[in-house]
């Protein structure tokens, strides 16, 4: 049995970070008693991460799934070559490893950091099996995130496929539209350099090739603001 206080604090903090539980897509459509109820089921722990600091290593045994109650991270993928890819950013109220944790692999497939000063929940991995196996909708949401996560790293293999960096800037910007074909401006989801990183380009590359498209006044750059002033020139860069 927990001591009394134990107790009392523990409801206390779950009071505090359940809404944004609430809002991660594991927990879609599941009202906050179950939550709890789910929550309570497990050895879950909060972790705090300063910037720029590991929450999962590549050599780490695959152990918790992570929400993200404060801050954001970024999932990379770490070659023997030193080289290292952007794979995601992620942001408060995010799932992240959701996929290892069915995995045969002995470790986290990538790494996991924390780009600002984090707080993450911590699910054991072999609890979250067993919430799984008990709440039909969590599993239901469960499928939905692992087929997003398909459909994701397809779009992923695409972007890979072209071969000019223009190309590849066309790509990722009309991506990020996607939602509003219509719209003509776009706020990067994140820096130029992880931007790079996701193009698998180098930054100079790509700042070089952004200044060639708003020199010939296809894109206006704002730091993160893109405008797309030539839609028909834009869209044939993905012809290159």
């Amino acid at each position: 049995m927990y001591p009394r206080l134990h107790i009392l604090k523990m409801v206390i903090e779950m009071e505090c970070f359940i809404p944004v539980v609430a809002s991660c897509p594991l927990f879609k459509d599941i009202d906050t008693a179950n939550i709890q109820n789910i929550l309570q089921g497990t050895a879950y722990k909060i972790g705090n991460y300063k910037k720029n600091q590991y929450i999962f290593r590549m050599d780490q045994p695959i152990a918790y799934i992570g929400i993200i109650l404060r801050g954001s991270v970024e999932v990379q993928k770490n070659f023997q070559s030193g080289k290292v890819v952007s794979l995601i950013c992620k942001e408060k109220g995010d799932l992240f490893a959701e996929g290892a944790i069915f995995s045969k692999m002995p470790a986290y497939p990538c790494q996991v950091i924390a780009r600002a000063n984090t707080d993450v929940m911590l699910l054991p991995k072999q609890d979250v099996i067993t919430a799984l196996s008990k709440h039909k909708a969590l599993l239901a949401n469960f499928l939905t995130l692992m087929s997003e996560k398909l459909v994701m790293l397809n779009q992923k293999i695409e972007l890979l496929s072209y071969c000019s960096i223009q190309s590849k800037i066309a790509y990722s910007l009309l991506h990020c539209i996607s939602t509003d074909w219509a719209s003509n401006v776009i706020e990067l989801p994140y820096t130029q350099k992880a931007w790079a990183e996701h193009l698998n380009v180098s930054r100079p590359s790509l700042c070089r090739e952004l200044r060639n498209l708003s020199r010939e006044k296809i894109l206006h750059i704002d730091k993160r603001v893109i405008t797309i002033l030539q839609r028909d020139a834009f869209e044939l860069l993905l012809s290159e």
